[in-house]
């Protein structure tokens, strides 16, 4: 008779695949995607891990599509060589304005719009893409505008109550979905929405997913968006009531539901973007960084930029410290490529020694409650439907 040890060794052997079994006490080395958005980074412990399926779902209008936007751009920058690919079945993707907010290079995207075909049509041809030895990340956009051959084959004034059969396509193609993009270590991003489903007769506001239960099940991350704020300057919910009317840009907020790489200790965080320069990246990782205390503040004025991991205070290219007023310190890491590469990635591996660690919230009551109000209604629908 065979150990187990030499059972193990012989099946990864078979596979060929040394990582098949592992001893369990060894912690899994994720390689992580660092988005430059650090209120996302945060939350995820350095960056969502590659090789996984991420859904992105939330209201209407809430920031979705340019958050898998923000994802994609980091992912083209990480690997230049690998192409990726937009699947938008809403036919609704402004290329121009988000290449403009989150830095898309368009010239490595492919933009599939499909015309006419049906949601397990779909599901076959990001299949197919998903094999290609160059492949990148993928995004689909989004879950609930792909139907089923049996509706779309139909008359419309036929009702064959056919609209939610596309979960039964969901929990096939997500399970081999799961096992492509674990094979090639890429992403895949599915985009799903909450919607609005009414209220109950005690006044309970009721909101449900689309496709089924695969999509979330399958998906190693859940990040739920909330209403996006509109900015001005330094006021980050400036515009609201006048529906973004003067703003100067917007802010999206979202949490993390769901996280199969780390822990949901941190919460949720944020992106903010304004309509000329774009993705504000480094005014949120100074907000947080500040508010964190990854920078030290010796007064209300100057501030310090720190190496956490050594402790000491970095110093520029003649040896001056990096010591200055916050706007100070933002021009100089937007102009100097190297130091922010280098500071981006100290930050990066701190958060992500210990991603159980909370060193605090981003969001604040109000946005929480928000999202957290979409998830309890969902989980009491649920409930309702299966106690009947």
């Amino acid at each position: 008779m065979a150990t187990l040890a030499e059972i193990v060794k012989k099946i990864n052997h078979e596979y060929k695949d040394d990582n098949l079994a592992i001893i369990s006490n060894i912690k899994p080395n994720y390689k992580r995607l660092a988005t430059n958005a650090f209120g996302l980074d945060y939350i995820l412990g350095g960056g969502p891990a590659l090789g996984r399926i991420v859904e992105l779902s939330g209201v209407e209008h809430s920031g979705k599509t340019t958050a898998a936007c923000v994802i994609l751009a980091a992912y083209q920058r990480a690997f230049p060589d690998q192409l990726c690919a937009y699947f938008d079945i809403e036919h609704s993707l402004d290329l121009k304005f988000q290449a403009k907010m989150t830095g898309l290079d368009l010239s490595k995207l492919v933009y599939v719009s499909p015309n006419g075909l049906s949601g397990e049509q779909i599901c076959d041809m990001i299949v197919e893409y998903q094999k290609a030895d160059d492949i990148g990340c993928i995004v689909l956009d989004s879950l609930p505008a792909m139907l089923p051959s049996a509706v779309l084959d139909n008359d419309l004034t036929k009702d064959q109550g056919l609209r939610g059969s596309m979960a039964k396509t969901f929990h096939k193609f997500f399970p081999e979905m799961n096992d492509l993009v674990a094979r090639k270590e890429n992403l895949f991003i599915a985009i799903n929405q909450v919607r609005d489903a009414g209220k109950t007769f005690t006044g309970i506001q009721l909101y449900k997913e689309t496709g089924g239960s695969a999509p979330s099940y399958y998906a190693s991350y859940i990040l739920r968006f909330g209403k996006r704020k509109f900015t001005l300057g330094d006021d980050m919910d400036a515009c609201g009531a006048k529906n973004g009317e003067g703003a100067d840009g917007f802010r999206l907020s979202f949490k993390v539901l769901k996280n199969k790489c780390g822990s949901c200790a941190r919460g949720g965080g944020y992106m903010t973007f304004r309509y000329e320069t774009g993705f504000d990246w480094i005014n949120d990782l100074l907000e947080i960084a500040l508010g964190f205390g990854f920078i030290h503040r010796i007064n209300n004025v100057t501030y310090e930029l720190i190496d956490l991991n050594t402790g000491e205070v970095y110093t520029d290219e003649d040896g001056e410290l990096l010591r200055g007023k916050k706007n100070d310190l933002i021009e100089y890491i937007k102009t100097n490529i190297q130091f922010q590469t280098k500071y981006l990635a100290m930050l990066n591996d701190y958060i992500s020694q210990d991603d159980s660690k909370s060193y605090g919230q981003l969001l604040d009551e109000r946005v929480n409650a928000e999202i957290d109000e979409q998830q309890v209604a969902i989980d009491h629908q649920f409930d309702a439907g299966n106690q009947e």
